[in-house]
């Protein structure tokens, strides 16, 4: 299928510049889903959706016009082309700023997934018993553990680009995950935990002791366990730790989307025209890349065939750069950076986050616990919201008192909110076991659009968050 598709995006691009495009790109897709859920110990969800069609994009004087087929046959693909154009020449009458793109290096590169035992070489029976040992080992672990939900998803296959320029290149998608829901009962009390587990890795990761099913399950059910028993977070200002997930999630949702280009240059970011100004301590790093080395999703080229280039997008608390397109990077007389990302072929590439995280520093988590008097601990999270300031609200999965550098014991309904600005400015310690994680379950939604994303960091203190709970 990937020569036919080939073939087909070659002929959408000539023709595309016979019928008068001044650039044309295509993309190609050919990918697969696949999710099997288990609730206690019974099957009760397996599918498989395959995602398959070319992306056609013009640019046309001011206008630029976009079209996508799921029918692969010449036809329908010049269809598509003529569909594009016509949408180009209408749209350039009314465009108030001609879009142009960036100059860059034409690319022909051809990427394989290096992963041990890909998901499409594994049975759906071993994927099955995934599921089914998790919720075995979790049920096991205690009577209160009284409703178990496993699922395992899968993505993967092959993308495809080429445009007028020259530029072709192709690479192998692959972020497999496996998750856990435990619902724990005592008395009147029931609550809820979770932990997952994924990345771009073939199912060989989950024979590592610390990814096993059963690892996993363990953790889910334990943590239900001490929910039973936990208190209520107390409202107030503390210092906090903040663990690699939950930082991760802080570092995505409160700071990479400011440094998005396209909310940048409409002036929705409070990070417009901060470019070498220090928005953060000294110890503060935030990365966005596409080729991470301790886990997260891969992505060798970006939807307009850019190589994925790392980026410091805060470097030692100083506002660096920021995350572009080739059309945002002309518009702002800056270099893309591999950024421009769609849904799938069916739309059109906008800029978006791939991998970001808070870099690694040089703490140890211990000793970055060991000098908090009085503060939480807080861990993963659960949801939250973040307004296109920086504000934020989000609540921990869950979190622990710490006294005189102690865990003293559990907290539920963890929530801490503030400005990721000024959250910055207070971090004082930054440690050296960064993690970097992502799953198929979600993904990051911008503009009607949502895709696979990987989010980190290490363990990071910040000397006063503001929590809500019980006063």
């Amino acid at each position: 299928m990937s020569s036919q598709i080939v073939e087909l995006m070659d002929k959408a691009v000539q023709y595309a510049l016979e019928i008068g495009a001044d650039f044309a790109e295509v993309r190609g897709e050919d990918t697969i889903t696949g999710e099997v859920k288990a609730v206690n110990d019974e099957i009760r969800t397996v599918s498989e959706v395959r995602n398959l069609g070319i992306g056609v994009r013009v640019f046309y004087k001011k206008g630029t016009g976009f079209s996508f087929s799921n029918v692969l046959d010449e036809e329908y693909i010049y269809r598509t082309v003529r569909t594009a154009m016509k949408i180009a020449k209408a749209s350039k009458k009314r465009a108030l700023i001609k879009l142009d793109l960036a100059e860059v290096e034409t690319v022909e590169d051809r990427k394989q997934s290096p992963a041990t035992r890909h998901p499409k070489d594994v049975s759906l029976d071993e994927k099955k018993d995934l599921c089914l040992r998790q919720c075995k080992t979790a049920r096991n672990v205690s009577d209160r553990i009284v409703n178990v939900i496993s699922s395992f998803m899968e993505y993967h296959g092959r993308l495809h680009y080429a445009n007028s320029e020259g530029t072709k290149v192709s690479y192998e998608p692959l972020l497999i995950g496996l998750s856990i829901v435990c619902v724990a009962k005592e008395g009147e009390t029931i609550v809820d935990a979770s932990d997952r587990y994924g990345g771009s890795f073939g199912l060989s990761v989950f024979e590592e002791e610390a990814h096993t099913p059963e690892k996993i399950a363990e953790n889910a059910a334990n943590w239900a366990l001490e929910k039973l028993r936990a208190k209520s977070a107390p409202a107030g200002k503390f210092c906090a730790l903040i663990d690699p997930r939950l930082a991760g999630v802080l570092a995505h949702e409160s700071f990479g989307h400011l440094s998005e280009a396209d909310m940048v240059m409409v002036g929705t970011s409070p990070l417009a025209g901060k470019i070498g100004q220090y928005l953060g301590s000294e110890m503060v790093t935030i990365v966005d890349e596409g080729l991470p080395e301790r886990g997260g999703y891969r992505i060798y080229f970006d939807d307009e065939g850019v190589p994925c280039t790392k980026v410091e997008i805060l470097k030692r608390g100083k506002l660096n750069y920021y995350l572009h397109s080739r059309e945002t990077a002309k518009a702002m007389g800056m270099k893309p950076t591999g950024n421009a990302r769609s849904q799938d072929y069916s739309f059109e590439p906008i800029v978006r986050m791939r991998n970001t995280y808070f870099d690694a520093g040089d703490w140890k988590p211990e000793e970055a616990l060991s000098e908090i008097k009085r503060g939480i601990y807080a861990i993963d999270t659960a949801g939250g919201q973040v307004e296109a300031s920086g504000t934020f609200v989000f609540k921990a999965v869950k979190g622990y008192w710490v006294e005189k550098g102690e865990l003293k014991y559990p907290l539920r309904d963890v929530a801490l909110t503030g400005n990721i600005l000024d959250l910055l400015k207070k971090v004082d310690a930054v440690c050296n076991d960064l993690e970097i994680s992502s799953t198929p379950f979600g993904g990051c939604g911008k503009m009607d659009q949502r895709v696979y994303v990987g989010t980190g960091g290490p363990h990071i203190r910040v000397k006063e968050v503001l929590f809500g709970g019980a006063r």
